[in-house]
């Protein structure tokens, strides 16, 4: 119900304002996430110093998990905010438009949320193999006692961002239907990861894996800094449309 007041509240602005469906973002009503790339190294990779990125719709809410380890089931809320240069506030996406920001965070308050991920582990990339980086963003990361908060920038359907370190910080955390969440994306430190790659690294063989003593220097690297508005709504179309581009 809610899903489609905000749906019908975006048709009245188109209707009797004199800027159009397609410019909405300039209006800021359904959230952004801007973000640049910096200092890119380690070989060839999708974006160049400097490159921007205005995702003119950003979306989040809260979901709730649950984490099972050593026989023990956790269960936890979170946040999950998707970022967009298409609008997401269709209730039926067919094909989202890359690239996608993806944000998982493992609360669901203000504060500084420290970014993890075990890039230089081999059980990370065979986990990778039977997912992609589309559950991540919806679903996070558990593997074994590793409950990781994401960033993640999905180039195309075969290629993305992974961030590894660096921090997203929530300033305001709006509790209600169409209020805020607002944040920074600083230092996120991330690798640039192919679905090729990530095929080669899981089938390796014990005596391949012996010989490679830092599995963060196959890929290369950039570095991400940004700001966050993102509008709390029903984000279910969004994380079915993740889901039916998965593997």
């Amino acid at each position: 119900m809610k899903k489609s007041i905000l749906t019908l509240a975006v048709a009245v602005m188109c209707a009797f304002c004199v800027t159009s469906c397609e410019e909405m973002g300039d209006l800021d009503l359904v959230g952004h996430i801007y973000l640049t790339a910096v200092n890119p190294t380690g070989g060839d990779q999708a974006y160049a110093d400097s490159t921007r990125f205005n995702f003119n719709s950003a979306l989040c809410n809260v979901s709730l998990d649950s984490v099972t380890y050593e026989d023990t089931v956790f269960t936890y809320a979170g946040t999950i905010m998707v970022g967009s240069t298409q609008t997401l506030l269709s209730d039926d996406l067919d094909d989202l438009v890359f690239p996608i920001c993806g944000i998982n965070l493992r609360d669901t308050n203000e504060g500084v949320y420290n970014i993890q991920c075990p890039i230089n582990d081999f059980s990370f990339f065979e986990y990778l193999d039977t997912t992609d980086v589309n559950a991540l963003i919806t679903s996070g990361l558990t593997i074994g006692d590793v409950v990781g908060n994401i960033f993640a920038v999905a180039v195309s359907d075969t290629a993305f961002y992974i961030g590894h370190s660096g921090t997203v910080t929530l300033t305001s955390y709006g509790r209600d239907d169409l209020s805020r969440v607002v944040g920074t994306v600083d230092n996120v430190e991330a690798i640039y990861v192919t679905a090729s790659q990530v095929e080669e690294l899981a089938n390796m063989t014990e005596a391949e894996r012996a010989g490679i003593t830092d599995l963060a220097s196959r890929f290369p690297h950039i570095t991400f800094y940004g700001e966050i508005s993102s509008m709390r709504a029903n984000i279910d179309a969004v994380l079915d449309a993740l889901d039916r581009a998965s593997k």
